[in-house]
């Protein structure tokens, strides 16, 4: 089955995929054509700026996460969250759910690697 991440906003629960249609949208998003060959970078692009703790990152892939699903999470939902919960914890709770999903869980794994070791 699916890997499903819920979150309470105002009362309401949302849910959010990070599954194969996931993948598609942040690669739309993120095409780069050089040398007439299209580079699908969605994930590798969103993880860059996901682990250096761009926020506007976090939301953007929480939106695409939930785009599938209803009800359907606003931006603004998202950022009363944060206010009242922490960026922090919905980075680590993101990040989970990127370890645990099939389509995302080896490039999130070696970014993750990647940016440890920059960090010793």
């Amino acid at each position: 089955g699916e890997i499903k991440m819920e979150l309470t906003i105002n009362g309401k629960q949302y849910v959010f995929i990070f599954g194969y249609r996931f993948i598609k949208e942040l690669n739309k998003k993120n095409e780069v054509t050089e040398h007439g060959m299209t580079l699908k970078a969605g994930l590798d692009n969103a993880l860059m700026n996901f682990f250096s703790g761009d926020i506007e990152t976090l939301v953007e892939m929480l939106k695409i996460a939930n785009a599938t699903e209803n009800p359907r999470v606003s931006e603004k939902g998202i950022v009363e969250w944060i206010e009242e919960n922490g960026a922090d914890a919905l980075f680590d709770l993101v990040l989970e759910e990127l370890k645990k999903s099939e389509f995302t869980k080896k490039k999130t794994l070696n970014f993750e690697k990647e940016v440890s070791k920059n960090l010793q």
